[in-house]
């Protein structure tokens, strides 16, 4: 009987040993989740995520034949068609600010819906990239916008994300002056119910909640943006002929695409292509270094500005981002034309700084940050523009400064008031 005992005993004892082991196995690799959940995604090229074999060419071409880019991605959602949506979105050159933070948040919700998180996830933070980096929205659509990506993103679980938009929307309520006080009220409900979804306490709020029921902001005052408009285009026959010509050549490739889709004719595909190919030697030349030397500066901005938009969508033909194979000769030579593309937006904002003067110097600086963080700026010098950053935001009078935040050598853009 006693030595039936002492086998009890040891039986339980080892029990015992191998709970305690799980549980601090356990409470380890809780640890490390809520360590690795708990810290920002280094940031990935949108436009190298654009999933090609995806796309439903009969949405992806509608800016070819001459439909915005608003309303082919309001298309392409329509027909449920995401990653033409996507491809849409991410290759666009005329979009706003504003226009671009909403779709990627319409994007990133519609992706959520579907089941897939990680795509949502990057049109969230690309979202909240936007809000972060514009030198022109205006404070309470950069808060809304901030606020919107963070919960989005609590939603599919990215929290360290989530919580790095929300800061930066706390910020924004408490510290800017241009929101009034239902304005921060609005603001204030959405970081609490956010916040609570990703286990934070009431101090990440209290001073904002503590600012809208006291009634001690001041009123809020007008703001004005430093906005550096482009130059009207001048009008060139050549080129109107030759973007008329592509045009007439998507349609005729759209309509064999109508559903039920069918491939469209290697007839066809060759005359998109020959047209793609002619608008490229017409747009080389009008907007060529030649013809920019020879132009006054605001056309040199204009001429400048169209190079840079006719690249980048060569650079997206380049990589099949339209789901078809449309100029072969381009996709072999991709590395070239982003080459190119880099080349023109340096040009660009040489360009921009003489035309603008000293007083835009901190709104080109962040235009150029988002157009390398929008993956439209290849090879974008961020670590020079940091450094300018840093001294142009010195002067800035602004109580919302930009800043830079390092973590295992992936760098982050933050708004904040702190000091």
């Amino acid at each position: 009987m006693q030595k039936a005992r002492s086998w009890l005993l040891t039986i339980l004892g080892v029990g015992a040993l191998l709970l305690g082991i799980i549980g601090l196995v356990s409470i380890g690799a809780y640890a490390l989740t809520s360590k690795r959940q708990s810290s920002p995604t280094p940031w990935r090229d949108p436009t190298i995520v654009a999933r090609g074999r995806s796309i439903a060419p009969d949405m992806a071409l509608l800016p070819l034949a001459g439909v915005g880019d608003e309303e082919a991605i309001s298309r392409a959602l329509s027909a449920n068609e995401l990653d033409s949506a996507y491809s849409v979105l991410v290759y666009s050159t005329s979009l706003s600010d504003s226009e671009r933070a909403g779709r990627w948040l319409l994007l990133g919700q519609r992706y959520q819906e579907s089941g897939e998180r990680e795509r949502a996830g990057q049109c969230y933070r690309t979202a909240a990239e936007v809000a972060t980096l514009s030198p022109v929205m205006t404070d309470l659509a950069r808060a809304q916008t901030l606020l919107r990506a963070g919960t989005g993103l609590a939603a599919v679980q990215a929290y360290g994300d989530a919580e790095l938009a929300c800061d930066q929307a706390h910020d924004v309520a408490f510290y800017s002056p241009h929101l009034t006080q239902a304005h921060r009220q609005q603001i204030l409900q959405g970081l609490q119910t956010t916040y609570a979804a990703l286990g934070q306490g009431e101090e990440k709020w209290l001073d904002l909640a503590r600012m809208v029921t006291s009634g001690q902001a001041a009123m809020p005052q007008p703001q004005q943006a430093t906005v550096v408009t482009v130059p009207p285009l001048p009008v060139n026959a050549e080129v109107a002929e030759a973007e008329a010509a592509r045009q007439a050549a998507t349609e005729k490739v759209l309509v064999v695409l109508v559903p039920p889709q069918r491939e469209p004719s290697k007839y066809l595909l060759n005359i998109l292509a020959e047209a793609l190919q002619a608008e490229d030697q017409v747009k080389q030349r009008a907007y060529g270094d030649e013809a920019i030397a020879a132009a006054d500066l605001p056309t040199q901005v204009a001429l400048a500005h169209a190079r840079v938009a006719w690249l980048t969508l060569k650079l997206k033909i380049a990589r099949r981002a339209t789901g078809l194979s449309l100029v072969p000769d381009w996709e072999a030579q991709e590395a070239g034309i982003r080459d190119q593309l880099r080349a023109a937006y340096e040009t660009l904002y040489k360009l921009y700084a003489r035309y603008a003067g000293d007083e835009a110097q901190l709104t080109l600086i962040r235009q150029q940050l988002l157009a390398g963080r929008l993956g439209l700026y290849p090879d974008c010098p961020e670590e020079a523009l940091v450094s300018e950053l840093q001294a142009a935001s010195a002067q800035s009078a602004s109580p919302l400064r930009l800043k830079v935040l390092t973590q295992q050598e992936a760098r982050y853009f933050v708004l904040t008031g702190k000091p």
